[in-house]
């Protein structure tokens, strides 16, 4: 796992050399952890043993993780975890091989952090993990592995109540289609014409499962890009707006009120000074 590190924007992290790694939290070095940074890869993190006052920030919102607890991190996400008295496991997947586990992985884009993982799910999962890093470790037969890597997932999506979003095809395919090309489409036809479906057709599935247009759902994207690149600091307001293509700074500025409900310098201000 390497950092590319951009100056004026947030450090991505990247797979290198193999589209899977495994490795416990306590015997990994701190770069892992390094700061605040996104990834272009999924990571899942089991925590076995945590500490009460560690937190682990994803897309600035702090979250608190108990004992056997896991954390969900899709790419692009921006994510900051201090390295302390945490034990567990880190499993990251390239795009392309959760892909082929999960299919529709934007089902986790609805997860609910943390998942906990209860008493009868806990030792199927402990037990998959044991047959996953034995794999992993030993003979690193693929075939064995993605099938041992499936259930595991497959285990955490039922811990996570996720099972039942992964029928909605269409809905999951146009998550995937919003983050793939927000930046560059905002009309709803665009999307439309790519799942084949009307655009009337496809906003009132999206209105009956997330009681919000098409529309809102690209603003909403575009906002949360906005609030990580904000939050990180390193690029200006108007830099911010001409990356996210608005071509007026101005326009942007009032585009971000009217989403969150405060301007972007009273975002920043909250986010650096969270108690004011």
């Amino acid at each position: 796992m390497t950092g590319n590190r951009r100056q004026e924007s947030i450090p991505i992290h990247h797979l290198t050399n193999s589209p899977f790694l495994a490795f416990t939290i306590e015997n990994t070095n701190d770069e892992t952890f390094d700061g605040l940074h996104r990834h272009d890869f999924f990571e899942l993190i089991w925590f076995t043993k945590t500490d009460i006052d560690e937190k682990v920030e994803i897309d600035f919102i702090p979250h608190q993780f108990n004992d056997n607890e896991i954390c969900i991190l899709m790419p692009g996400q921006v994510f900051r975890m201090t390295k302390g008295g945490q034990q567990g496991y880190v499993l990251a997947f390239s795009k392309e091989l959760f892909h082929e586990l999960i299919g529709n992985y934007s089902i986790f884009n609805q997860v609910n952090l943390p998942i906990r993982l209860g008493k009868n799910m806990l030792n199927t999962i402990q037990t998959l993990l044991s047959l996953i890093l034995e794999e992993y470790n030993q003979q690193k037969r693929m075939l064995l592995l993605k099938a041992y890597l499936k259930a595991f997932l497959f285990h955490v999506m039922a811990s996570a109540d996720t099972l039942q979003e992964a029928g909605n095809s269409k809905l999951n395919e146009l998550f995937q289609l919003i983050d793939r090309y927000y930046l560059q489409q905002r009309e709803t036809a665009f999307y439309a014409s790519h799942l084949n479906l009307s655009a009337k057709y496809l906003n009132s599935i999206v209105r009956k499962e997330r009681g919000v247009t098409i529309k809102e759902l690209i603003s909403q994207r575009l906002i949360l890009e906005a609030k990580r690149e904000i939050y990180f600091g390193k690029l200006t307001f108007k830099e911010i707006a001409f990356s996210l293509g608005f071509k007026d700074p101005a326009y942007f500025s009032r585009f971000f009120k009217v989403q969150t409900g405060m301007s972007a310098e009273q975002f920043k201000a909250s986010v650096q000074h969270p108690n004011l």
